[in-house]
Parts: structure tokens; sequence; C-alpha cells
């Protein structure tokens, strides 16, 4: 008897809900998905080194994005996530938190931290901590489905008169965000406008929005190739400099700022990175110092205010 294999559903383009395009993939696995049983395809996905492993990736002809045109069932994708390891483990969070900072600070180029701070995805509140320190936020709103992590965020908002919920969907209507931040959270998302939509129907005219992704467009993508780290299961789209404000626009927003992001860490944890893409580890690996590194890894970072 074979072992199941991964329940799969096809996908329209997430941006702009285009037919999938007819013809060969842009980029395609050394493993395909289809050839995995459940059970390998959760260990695939579980994996932080590995992404030789990944749903082909081809680009829309309408608004260029590139995504999966077909993708792992929801229940899959839900079950998959909770078994999922931490991809910056063993890194201190000092240097973790630069970058955080760094990203904060874009958004504070235009407007200050200030009135009802809503974020998707804060994980064990590295950002949250930095926007709350700030001083002046009246309310913290975060949505997250990993409730491992409410122990950490309670913690940080204790100052702050705070909601914690598991979805988009469960926001209370009222809810009016000054400030709304998605730091590496779009490109994981299996419908990214329907959410974007969502969520600006929460958003108080004029606030700003604070994206981070990673850009397939980057001078890395290409030198890697299918070895781009950001090529793996967890990532049905990808966006470039050309289609992320494309959509951010659509959705109700205008940009204001798009740049380059650099990320602060580990020597040991960048070496890692790096060689895991060539599919190596060496054993003098924990050798390798973890002092700070400031790099950029191919990331973008778009600010917009809701129109």
């Amino acid at each position: 008897m074979h072992a199941p294999s991964v329940a799969t559903v096809a996908r329209t383009c997430p941006a702009c809900g285009e037919l999938a395009p007819a013809g060969r993939s842009e980029v395609r696995a050394r493993v395909p998905p289809g050839t995995l049983s459940l059970d390998e395809f959760t260990l695939a996905w579980a994996s932080s080194s590995r992404n030789d492993c990944f749903f082909d990736y081809c680009r829309c002809g309408t608004c260029g994005l590139l995504y999966n045109t077909e993708y792992a069932d929801p229940n899959v994708v839900d079950s998959s996530y909770s078994h999922m390891d931490d991809n910056t483990a063993g890194v201190p969070r000092e240097l973790l938190a630069a970058t955080q900072r760094r990203y904060l600070e874009a958004l504070e180029d235009l407007a200050p931290l200030e009135g009802t701070y809503l974020e998707v995805g804060p994980d064990v509140g590295l950002a949250t901590q930095l926007a709350v320190e700030k001083g002046g936020l009246t309310k913290v709103v975060l949505v997250e489905p990993n409730r491992d992590c409410y122990a950490d965020l309670k913690r940080i908002t204790t100052t702050t008169n705070s909601v914690i919920v598991a979805s988009v969907s469960d926001l209370d209507d009222s809810v009016q965000a000054d400030r709304l931040v998605l730091i590496h959270v779009l490109d994981h998302l299996t419908h990214p406008r329907q959410t974007l939509e969502a969520l600006r129907r929460r958003m108080a005219k004029g606030g700003l929005i604070l994206v981070v992704v990673h850009d397939e467009s980057s001078l890395l993508r290409r030198i890697l190739g299918r070895r781009w780290p950001p090529f793996r299961l967890q990532h049905p789209q990808l966006f470039s400099r050309q289609t992320l404000p494309a959509l951010l626009e659509s959705c109700g927003f205008t940009v204001h700022s798009l740049r380059a992001t650099a990320n602060t860490s580990s020597l040991r944890h960048l070496v890692r990175s790096g060689l895991s893409a060539l599919g190596a580890e060496p054993r003098w690996i924990d050798r390798v110092p973890q002092c700070g590194v400031t790099v950029r890894l191919g990331n973008i970072l778009a600010v917009a205010k809701a129109t």
C-alpha cells in the first residue's frame, strides 16, 4: 500500500485573480512535493535548512507576480506549520532585534509610532516590544495564530491596552489601526489580497502600513537561482519591487517608500544558511563566532498610507 500523498489545490493569481499561465514553470524544485508522502512532506516543511523541495513557481502574465499555481491544501498547511523549526534559532535576541528596529525606523521616517498599533504575525514580539517601548501607543492589537507565543506577547504588552487574536477574521470591526505592521507575513499567506483588503477596512484613513517581504527580483536571487533560500514550501508567492507596490496600491494604499533592507544576524547563522543553500553543513560550523554581521539578503520594505 502506498503512503498517502499531499493533498493540493489549484490557484489563480493571488494578486490579480488571473488564471494560471500555461507552459513551463519559471522556477522548478529539485524535489517536487508531489513525489513525497504526507510524512515526508511534513519533514521537508519542518526543516529550516532544506530548500530543495517546494511547489513550482510560475509568473502571472497579467501582473507579473511569481507564485505557486498549485499549493498544499489548507489543512495540510495548518498541520505543517505546527511542526516547523525556528529558522533563527541560536541567533542572539539582540541581533534579531537590531533588524526589527531598522524596520520600525523606516515607518517612523514618515510619522511617529502612535495611536493604535496592529501587527500581523508578531511571533515572539521582537518588533512589538520595540514599538511599545517607544511609549506613544494607546492600544496594541496582535494577530498571531501560534498560541505558544501568547505568553511572550502578553508579557510585552502589560503596560499597554492590548488584544491578541488568532486570525484577521477575529478582529473586532471597531479596530481602526493607525500603524499596521506585516514583517515577512505577506509571502506566507495563501490569500494576500483578501487579507490586505480586510486589514485596510480596519485602518484609520491616513494610517501607515509597513510591509517586509523577500525580493524575488534581487541580485542574490539571480545569483543563487533555485537555491535562493526563500524558494521553499512556506512561500506560496514571492514579491518584487514591481509586484509588491502594485498589490498595495490596488488594495487602497499609496506607497511612499520602497527600499532594500539589511539584516543583522550572527556570523555563524549566516555561514550555516549559506552552506545549507549549497547542500553542505560541515562539522566545524559551531566554531564560527556568534558576532553580529549586517548584510543585505534580498529583502525589501515598503511603507504606504491608507487612502
